[in-house]
């Protein structure tokens, strides 16, 4: 550190308090970075004896050992977290700092972090800090009148949402938890509460309330697990299904048509008032009950062709290969964001997929005469309903990314007003805020600390992001999830079959995954969930191992009109398999004992 970089840090920091001095030879000298593998939402700390972590912006339950022994005072623990957090939110770069303990917290050294400037930063592994949030934030997910029984899943519009949601996303999603129940309590059904929650900023859907309603259709759950609990419906597969009775829910035609038009003509109200005075939650209530209508009829024309044809590959190869059009070709050199949240990035979506789109002669071919004669007319009218229903998910789609950039719009030129106000430095640090905090700020009737609030919830996203949850975890167990995790990681450690949901199985394929999502050369991608907008980087990808793809979702339909090998049911894909050498053989994912 040079002498003018010195004296700025020093009149800087002295005035707070923090004392600067030498270590003697008996001192143990610490050595601090401000992130953890490229997380910001950590202290890290080590010496010659340790490792260990303080979570930023905790007070207790704070420190993760990751080797050695501390032997640190917890009175001093929390200086030293004072200390740091002090000089992070004085100083305009990533330190790297050096401190000793005497009868007080002394600095002796404190240079840039070139690791963590150059962005060269490794992939964070969440195996190495199985709890990132203290025993508090864990008790603070669970929800007020929630059955403990209540199952909820993570998987469903993973190709629209992050794993983690921003801020902003989370304050408007926890104004709606119980936003898929109107369809259902308007037919008269029972229904769980809530029947969407976060948990650790992830979205998760009650699927227990989802399966009170398929029974209650008089269909069961199997079809509903095939499709967002895939680990647990192959432990007992299922071919057929019973149909729907969709009667009950009154789903009509004219109803979808009109929904439609509603939304898309919604976006030109779209305005900063209409964010916060119920117009936004209104919209959003509606895609929810549209989303599921869609949902609803596309599984039942699904079920209906199953039963005909026996398969559920020719099944989904005689709907999507026979498609004339699909939201690949209709997105063609579109700008779209990455992911429906506030800190997603845009990117232009590449021109459409190429595939040779088939007749439903030339799928049909091995059927056998007498069976094609008797399905045929039938099957051609239900791959033709299936066509206009997925026709409609593109839309609603297409009409929720565009609504999406609305809101964007709207909330970028309230963060330049805010920058002009000299509330905020930059215009995108307002979506580390709530939606209320946001309309507070604007009106003047904000009382808090505005840096304070955005340091806190900028670190405690990046924890909530490091922070492993299971794709299925009911609601008394929240509080143990580090203990799951752990025993997650213990399972993936030793030698382990996994069944999986599978289109084009390949015979044997070996492979050792280094933990790359999607390797530029082809072959082989993992990963937990895709957005739509890196569906196309599949490309030159023969096999793909993810935890959620949906009978209805686009990653199943590109791996469809591609031939790609698709396995899905694993939990946390990228996490557990890095490192690993496995096999793919018919619908079994082998994983081999670690070393």
């Amino acid at each position: 550190m040079d002498d003018k970089i010195s004296s700025e840090i020093y009149e800087k920091l002295e005035p707070l308090g923090i004392k600067f001095g030498e270590p003697d030879e008996n001192d143990r000298e610490f050595s601090a970075r401000f992130h953890f593998d490229g997380n910001c939402g950590f202290y890290h700390i080590s010496d010659e004896k340790c490792e260990f972590l303080i979570l930023k912006g905790i007070f207790k339950d704070n420190v993760r050992l990751l080797k050695g022994k501390i032997g640190i005072q917890p009175k001093k623990m929390s200086k030293i977290a004072d200390r740091l957090s002090n000089i992070e939110k004085n100083l305009d770069f990533a330190p790297l700092v050096n401190f000793f303990i005497d009868d007080d917290i002394y600095i002796s050294h404190i240079s840039r972090d070139l690791h963590s400037e150059s962005g060269d930063k490794q992939k964070f592994d969440p195996r190495k800090i199985p709890a990132g949030l203290s025993e508090v934030e864990f008790s603070l997910q669970h929800s007020d009148f929630a059955r403990e029984k209540n199952l909820y899943f993570k998987g469903m519009l993973s190709e629209l949402f992050p794993e983690t949601l921003s801020p902003l996303s989370r304050s408007i999603l926890n104004e709606l938890p119980d936003i898929l129940n109107p369809i259902f309590v308007h037919a008269g059904f029972k229904t769980y509460s809530p029947s969407v929650k976060l948990i650790a900023g992830k979205l998760y859907t009650n699927l227990s309330n989802l399966q009170l309603a398929f029974n209650t259709m008089e269909t069961g759950d199997d079809f509903l697990k095939m499709n967002f609990a895939p680990s647990l419906y192959m432990k007992n597969p299922k071919n057929k299904f019973k149909n729907l009775n969709l009667d009950l829910l009154d789903i009509k035609i004219d109803e979808i048509e009109t929904y439609s038009r509603e939304l898309r003509d919604s976006i030109q109200s779209v305005s900063f008032e209409n964010l916060y005075n119920g117009t936004l939650c209104e919209h959003l209530a509606l895609f929810a009950m549209l989303g599921q209508m869609i949902f609803f009829r596309l599984s039942s024309i699904f079920i209906k062709i199953l039963k005909r044809v026996k398969n559920i590959q020719r099944a989904a190869e005689l709907i999507y290969k026979t498609r004339n059009s699909n939201l690949f070709e209709k997105l063609s050199g579109r700008s779209i964001p990455k992911y429906l949240d506030a800190f997603a990035p845009y990117a232009e979506f590449p021109q459409g997929i190429a595939y040779g789109k088939k007749s439903i002669e030339e799928l049909t071919a091995g059927m056998g005469f007498l069976k094609k004669a008797f399905h045929g007319e039938n099957l051609s009218q239900s791959i033709k309903a299936a066509h206009r229903f997925l026709d409609k998910r593109d839309e609603l789609i297409m009409t929720a990314i565009d609504y999406f950039k609305a809101v964007d719009n709207v909330l970028r030129v309230a963060g330049n007003e805010l920058v002009d106000k000299r509330q905020i430095a930059k215009p995108d640090q307002l979506y580390w805020l709530e939606l209320n905090e946001i309309k507070n700020i604007k009106k003047g009737d904000y009382y808090g600390n505005i840096p304070f609030s955005l340091y806190f919830k900028r670190v405690q996203h990046e924890r909530y992001k490091a922070q492993f949850c299971p794709n299925l975890i009911y609601e008394k167990d929240i509080n143990r999830i580090p203990d799951i995790f752990n025993g997650l990681i213990s399972k993936y450690n030793n030698n382990i079959e996994v069944s999986c949901r599978t289109l084009n199985p390949v015979k044997e394929k070996t492979f050792v995954y280094n933990g790359e999502d999607i390797s530029d050369s082809g072959g082989l991608a993992v990963f937990s969930r895709i957005s739509i907008a890196d569906i196309p980087k599949l490309k030159d990808t023969d096999w793909i191992i993810c935890d959620y793809a949906p009978l209805f979702s686009l990653l199943f339909e590109y791996a469809c009109i591609t031939d790609k090998s698709l396995y899905t049911g694993l939990n946390g894909s990228e996490v557990f398999l890095r490192g690993k050498k496995a096999t793919l053989s018919g619908d079994r994912l082998i994983i081999e004992k670690s070393d």
